[in-house]
């Protein structure tokens, strides 16, 4: 088996099933943290889906996103690996480049939040945002409801993310629309070299950017 990231699709033109996984595993872990079971997945992600074989490259790719993109790995509870939990594995972050003030303690977070947006390829919705920002509140002491003033406030009217709620890019992850959403704005898409990330992305994982195909094939586009 290859070690690359690379989703595998499964009777859905829009999303893969690396991304299926990852949406429902977050959203579970932010709001029971308890034991997820591979019949879980079964019965939801992949419910009517004859996946066979495919299931262990699947939770591989996902296992790789979740810990390249979020910062999350999964830890099997048993060897025959039917049962896991996430935890989180936040890495150093490097804040020399930052000065002392207190708002860019706080403006450091767009850099993740890009990165995230930029490695996913799929909105991130309001609550999976607040649970990655939160080890990052954590790694540096940061005021979470502060944290969400900045995101939804200035990093919005900045016009570096948009938020919105479900749209029609998103009534598949959010059937009821009870959600609201956030995306690169026009001002991240001018600015940011999103090749440059997912060399950066790399680099902290020692792989090459083309490693990440799903990304790397979207870039190059």
């Amino acid at each position: 088996m290859e070690d690359e990231q690379d989703s595998v699709e499964i009777e859905n033109p829009t999303k893969s099933a690396t991304i299926l996984c990852v949406q429902y595993l977050i959203s579970q872990h932010m709001q029971f943290k308890n034991v997820i079971k591979k019949d879980d997945l079964t019965k939801t992600v992949f419910k009517g889906l004859n996946i066979g074989k495919n299931y262990e490259r699947i939770m591989e790719d996902v296992e790789n996103t979740l810990k390249n993109t979020f910062g999350f790995s999964i830890s099997y509870i048993k060897s025959d690996r039917k049962q896991f939990i996430i935890v989180n594995n936040i890495d150093d972050i490097d804040v020399l480049e930052f000065n002392s003030s207190e708002e860019s303690k706080y403006r450091i977070l767009l850099k993740p939040i890009i990165g995230a947006l930029v490695m996913l390829r799929t909105p991130i919705s309001e609550g999976q945002m607040w649970n990655i920002l939160e080890k990052f509140a954590l790694k540096l002491n940061l005021e979470m409801d502060y944290i969400k003033q900045i995101v939804k406030g200035d990093f919005v009217r900045d016009q570096y993310l948009q938020f919105k709620i479900t749209d029609d890019t998103t009534i598949m992850l959010d059937p009821e629309k009870t959600s609201y959403w956030f995306t690169l704005g026009p001002r991240a898409l001018e600015e940011c070299d999103q090749m440059a990330v997912l060399n950066r992305v790399g680099e902290l994982y020692n792989k090459p950017a083309k490693s990440f195909k799903r990304v790397y094939a979207a870039l190059i586009k």
